[in-house]
């Protein structure tokens, strides 16, 4: 029997659903939000709330590079930013109002003090450091679904009707590159050498472009339509340092890699029982993590073999890794939140 991966450290049950977990890039924090408008910090073995229930859900939350701004979007139409005004200390800054939109996805750029939010059709740039808004990129097509930043070049990618958009941030005005798919681009997402873009659609495939070498892959034959794509990010360490692609697609999840020998994506197709609501690979290496309704936690190594099954007391909603891969944050539909830690981890949260 495969040795345990994870344990369980800590607990902690908020009012709603769990709509997003955010770890800072140092690994000090974890930000929580809920579907009842709460936010709060895990911070130095504690747990602080920022913002108590309101009855208006937050949706997206996040952190800067440097981990000293913290961001949330949801129903209300606000952009709330928080920003470290001591070691241990979040402070409200800025609120960003825009009316009745509503507010499901932003992103932080991987360099600056960017930030970049969706509203409606419209993306916004703001600028941390000066408080100002430094462009606003018109999707046109439709409301904009997930905001992915390229890891090194100055690349915003943007999903909605019709595909992926990318505008380049030397010059904002430029007409964006279209990654064209069929339907609508439901998630985007970069490899983290940057050298891949994957968009999951609507019309039940996967798109693939190797940046700068179209035309791209297109992915076809799934049950449904593809609702999350993520990566690896490779490991030196591990005999296959490619990344690995990861998408689910109802209860299954189909992991693509890279065949240098017949030079095309291979997949193979991983299975729960109910619809997959979570994937999520480690950063320290290509452990996959996943989960949905039907109240567990799988892990795969190298995305292929199950090494681990870990039952859960509530349908999970979400999963974050620790940027070290040493924890994993899972948070549950009836609002629980739980920490579990790696078993060659000594040290980690305590219970609360």
């Amino acid at each position: 029997m495969a040795k345990k991966q994870l344990k369980l450290v800590s607990q902690k049950q908020f009012a709603e659903y769990i709509k997003g977990l955010a770890w800072s890039s140092d690994g000090n924090r974890l930000a929580i939000i809920s579907a009842g408008g709460e936010l709060a910090l895990w911070q130095e073995d504690k747990f602080k709330v920022l913002k108590s229930e309101d009855g208006y859900s937050l949706d997206c939350v996040g952190f800067s590079a440097d981990g000293k701004w913290l961001a949330t979007g949801g129903q209300k139409g606000e952009v709330a930013i928080w920003r470290l005004a001591a070691d241990t200390h979040f402070e409200l800054t800025a609120t960003l109002d825009w009316g009745t939109a509503w507010i499901d996805t932003l992103a932080w750029h991987p360099q600056q003090n960017w930030l970049a939010f969706a509203v409606n059709r419209h993306i916004e740039v703001w600028n941390a450091n000066t408080g100002d808004i430094i462009a606003t990129l018109d999707y046109k097509a439709s409301s904009v679904f997930k905001l992915a930043w390229h890891p090194q070049k100055e690349l915003l990618a943007a999903s909605g009707h019709g595909g992926v958009k990318v505008w380049h941030s030397d010059d904002w005005s430029e007409k964006p590159y279209l990654l064209q798919v069929p339907g609508a681009s439901l998630d985007c997402a970069w490899s983290e050498d940057g050298k891949y873009l994957a968009s999951g659609n609507l019309d039940r495939t996967i798109s693939l472009l190797d940046w700068g070498y179209p035309p791209p892959w297109l992915m076809q034959g799934f049950p449904g339509k593809i609702s999350r794509v993520t990566w690896s990010r490779g490991n030196s360490q591990e005999s296959n340092s490619q990344p690995i692609l990861a998408a689910s697609c109802q209860e299954g999840i189909i992991v693509w890699q890279w065949d240098s020998k017949d030079r095309n994506w291979q997949n193979h197709v991983l299975q729960h029982s109910q619809t997959v609501r979570a994937i999520a690979f480690s950063p320290d290496s290509s452990l996959l993590a996943s989960a949905g309704d039907d109240d567990c936690i799988k892990l795969w190594q190298k995305g292929t073999k199950l090494i681990q099954t870990i039952k859960t007391s509530d349908r999970l909603s979400y999963l974050a890794w620790h940027p070290t891969g040493k924890y994993l944050a899972a948070g549950g539909q009836n609002g629980e939140l739980t920490l579990w830690q790696s078993s060659n981890s000594s040290k980690g949260f305590g219970n609360r």
